[in-house]
């Protein structure tokens, strides 16, 4: 029980006074001894017992009614979130919200999850007290101040995204806000559909925020108001790869989509009569729509089960268009948030990848490596040069730079640099002069990183430790890993200077480093692609993998289009415009929101298309015992809600108090009236 004026109860001894009322008229009436009276006194013994219990009764009505009345004035609230506080002012009430596409789910009322949080918030905080509102809205992640609580309501930051809630991050963020601004006491109320990808229940910052909490002086109480429920027969859709090819057929974008419904299995209402026929019991034809520079196909896609998985849809488009955008929808669901996928194609850029080099034989297997394109209708290039011609170095176009003679200075190192702020990709082996020689070659160095002395020259040593989870040596996506725990290095060069390992050899010494860019990529492989120097030429599998992904990503860079994750924008997008998306969103939001949108001035800017994280398409949710865990030592309640429940979670129950008032005045009344009398009838008697 919550009330908005507690103050009043400071009333509550007023509920004794009918007592002293008794108990004073009970000292009014002296007992004095009178025999005429003694045998009224033990006719009346036999009902003395009710008669005291009635008094008791009166009295207790009495009390009742006292109480009822300063309870009714105190403004009582009633909710499921039953002591979460006692009234009072707070200084700030911060909300968190998490807008992700999952909260915007609708119920069978056609209202989603967020806007029914939205009004839950606004109905509810607009009984209690305070003087400042804070909103960290899970799409820019960052503290809104509001002087009132319409503004903060009315505000687009309460509107939905495409962006995933980062719950942890979002805490973080508020319990600095408390300590930064030194605030009294605060609430904190957190609206979220509890999905375990925006939980991340395993990041450390649940543990920096609980003990940041627990040593803060003032009263902090947060509230959970949540939405676990997820409607079974929702659909999601996303193109998870868009290229542009010509063929015999013409020219066209092959798409690659996967479709998927929450449920275990996808017939929805079809029985089980038809388990017997394996998959066709639980094979749906689904609508796809597709629009391409304008122009719309609609295929049927064959949802089987719970998932399903389509490569390679041609879709035709007119022979000029080398670059453009298109929009895959599926027809309208529970969330329509996830109906929607948007993808941008391009020619391919040429695969152009410069190989400097003064030992070719040494560095032969780097070269096939690269001269091997996964796309048989797009040849690589691999141009060689040698230190000699570095004059000539053309880096215009390149996807690559396989750098394995002396770290390039003056004309060449500038060079370099220009191409590597532009995306570009480079990786430095070490020169055959180093591990010929077994010394340094000199003091040369790129971005203050330099080659170190030469290690266990004949002696093998493994790779015990990288990274696999990011980066050239991640594993696929199919989640197996690359065999660099095979590879085999007979002496090593060192990297002096400040680089992430990304993959160390015997002793901790690095054997694949990147150096750290504000744009592209700079690598160091410490072991010497020569087969008598490393098994990389042999073990082919993660020299190939290391090369080919360096080109894709250098390719990135050289390409009119950029496939971007919602909330993970890493370009600006000050001078963005939309081209698909919200029609009503605006552009500060545009790294949250899913659309399409043109960088730069004119027909010639990038084009870029942003979608929902995968992960917002997994319905598992967090159980009350984890997010129970999360907040161990703080306080601490939650409530949880249905998007179709019309009702607040709180409400103002003082009528109650008044009625139950009433009725304790009647009661007291009737007890109150005098016993009626027997009637002696009288038959007749002496006269």
């Amino acid at each position: 029980m919550s009330f908005l004026q507690p103050w009043m109860l400071l009333a509550l001894p007023l509920v004794m006074l009918p007592v002293i009322i008794h108990w004073m008229n009970q000292r009014r009436h002296q007992t004095k001894a009178w025999g005429a009276m003694a045998f009224l006194m033990q006719a009346s013994q036999m009902s003395r017992g009710y008669a005291k219990l009635r008094r008791w009764l009166i009295l207790a009505l009495r009390v009742l009614v006292v109480a009822g009345l300063i309870f009714a004035v105190t403004r009582p609230l009633s909710s499921g979130l039953l002591g979460w506080r006692l009234g009072g002012h707070v200084d700030t009430t911060i909300v968190i919200l998490d807008r992700s596409p999952s909260m915007q789910e609708t119920g069978k009322s056609g209202e989603s999850k967020l806007s029914r949080a939205r009004k839950q918030i606004a109905s509810t905080l607009g009984m209690l007290d305070a003087s400042h509102w804070v909103l960290i809205d899970s799409g820019t992640q960052q503290p809104t101040s509001f002087e009132t609580l319409g503004a903060m309501v009315d505000s687009p930051l309460m509107r939905g995204s495409s962006s995933t809630a980062k719950m942890p991050k979002l805490i973080q963020t508020a319990v600095d806000y408390l300590k930064r601004n030194q605030v009294g006491d605060a609430d904190v109320w957190i609206c979220s559909d509890l999905r375990t990808a925006d939980w991340d229940m395993s990041s450390h910052q649940w543990t920096a925020s609980r003990e940041m909490l627990t040593q803060m002086p003032q009263s902090i109480r947060f509230h959970l108001l949540a939405y676990p429920e997820s409607n079974p027969s929702n659909r999601s859709v996303r193109v998870s790869e868009a290229r542009r090819i010509q063929d015999e057929d013409g020219d066209a974008v092959l798409i690659s989509l996967d479709l998927s419904q929450f449920a275990d299995q996808a017939t929805g209402d079809q029985g089980t009569g038809d388990q017997g026929k394996g998959d066709q019991g639980n094979r749906i034809a689904v609508p796809v729509q597709v629009e391409v520079d304008g122009v719309r196909t609609q295929f049927d896609v064959s949802l089987v089960r719970s998932q399903s998985e389509t490569r390679s849809q041609r879709i035709p488009i007119a022979s000029q268009s080398e670059s453009g955008w298109g929009r895959l929808a599926i027809p309208a669901d529970a969330n329509n948030a996830d109906n929607v996928s948007y993808f941008v194609f391009d020619a391919p850029p040429p695969r152009r990848v410069v190989l400097v080099s003064d030992d070719r034989d040494a560095t032969k297997a780097l070269e096939i490596a690269a001269a091997v394109s996964p796309d048989p209708n797009h040849a690589a290039n691999v141009d060689v040069l040698t230190s000699d011609s570095l004059d000539s170095l053309d880096l215009d176009a390149t996807a690559l730079v396989l750098w394995c003679v002396e770290l390039p200075d003056g004309t060449a190192a500038q060079k370099v640099t220009d191409y590597v702020d532009q995306g570009g990709q480079v990786i430095f082996f070490p020169p055959p002069s180093l591990w010929a020689g077994g010394g340094v070659v000199n003091q040369r160095n790129f971005s203050g990183i330099q080659w170190g002395q030469w290690q266990g020259d004949g002696e093998k040593v493994l790779v015990e430790n990288w990274r696999s989870d990011q980066d050239l040596l991640a594993a696929t996506s199919s989640g197996a890993g690359l065999p660099v725990g095979q590879l085999q290095v007979h002496g090593h060069a060192t990297v002096k200077g400040d680089v992430t390992p990304l993959a160390t050899v015997t002793g901790g010494d690095p054997l694949l480093a990147r150096l750290m860019t504000d744009n592209g990529g700079v690598y160091f492989c410490a072991a010497s692609p020569s087969l008598d120097r490393s098994s990389l030429a042999d073990n082919g599998v993660v020299l190939y993998a290391i090369v080919q992904r360096a080109i894709d990503q250098g390719l990135q860079s050289l390409t009119r289009t950029r496939d971007q994750v919602a909330g993970q924008i890493d370009l600006p997008t000050n001078a963005w415009k939309q081209l698909a998306g919200d029609p009503n969103g605006i552009s500060s939001e545009y790294a949250s929101s899913a659309g399409v949108y043109r960088s730069g001035a004119g027909q010639g800017g990038r084009l870029i298309a942003v979608n929902r994280a995968a992960v917002e398409d997994q319905v598992d949710t967090a159980e009350a015992a984890q997010v129970e865990a999360l907040f161990e030592g703080v306080r601490f309640s939650r409530i949880d809600e249905d998007v179709d429940d019309t009702s607040g979670i709180a409400r103002e129950v003082w009528r109650l108090f008044l009625l139950g008032m009433i009725i304790a005045m009647l009661l007291e009344a009737v007890l109150c009236l005098p016993r009626r009398s027997a009637k002696i009838a009288s038959q007749g008697g002496p006269a």
